[in-house]
């Protein structure tokens, strides 16, 4: 029988220009009712993803407030499995919210067992510098998780876009602008090269509030 890959929803505000963090690092675009959409929507969910880079700028703890829950699974990407023991994906309540972390096969079996002893699932995936998104994703679909909400950094975004992984995307627009060449965008990466290339989706909601927009896209096939 042929695994499907999870669905995976990307979540993010971001400044009219695009922004996602300001070029000191600063990600803080949500206002209170944002944050409540946004928790409201992991409890949908049977995993959160998100990159390294997240959890060495900001040290998260990805967990759900607001509303009642039984928890889902973390999953961080770290090729080279160098985030901190400490960090709070895997110090912060583990037994609601269990932590997977998706790395290669060059990391060693020692620094793998070091996580291991902290309750983390280490996944191999993939044999270069990056991890195998694709196959990432079935291991994940093959032990029960069917949907992510993907709550990564311009890069990480980048890699499911570019491998064509986005089958929504929920998109809240603050009411300012930023700018910074440095400053992070929604996508990053090398980028494509012509339009023509891009991933085209489909508007499929619109909902304004204050001076807030959120967008619902789905993708086209």
């Amino acid at each position: 029988m042929k695994i499907l890959k999870p669905y995976v929803i990307l979540s993010a505000a971001m400044t009219i220009d695009g922004k996602i963090a300001s070029r000191t690092g600063d990600p803080e675009l949500s206002d209170e009712k944002d944050w409540k959409d946004v928790h409201k929507l992991r409890t949908t969910v049977d995993a959160i993803m998100v990159g390294k880079g997240t959890i060495l700028k900001d040290n998260p703890k990805l967990h759900i407030k607001y509303f009642k829950h039984k928890g889902y699974y973390r999953v961080v990407v770290d090729s080279t499995l160098t985030i901190p023991l400490d960090s709070n994906v895997i110090t912060y309540q583990p037994q609601i919210y269990p932590t997977i972390i998706g790395t290669t096969e060059s990391v060693t079996m020692d620094r793998i067992r070091e996580f291991e002893s902290k309750n983390v699932k280490i996944i191999k995936s993939g044999t270069g510098k990056r991890v195998d998104l694709l196959n990432l994703l079935l291991i994940l679909s093959n032990m029960g998780i069917k949907s992510i909400l993907l709550e990564g950094g311009g890069n990480l975004n980048w890699s499911f876009i570019k491998q064509d992984l986005i089958d929504e995307m929920r998109i809240t627009i603050a009411p300012w602008i930023i700018g910074g060449r440095d400053a992070t965008s929604l996508v990053e990466g090398e980028g494509f090269n012509k339009m023509e290339q891009g991933r085209k989706f489909k508007l499929l909601k619109v909902y304004k509030r204050d001076n807030y927009v959120n967008l619902i896209y789905i993708r086209r096939n």
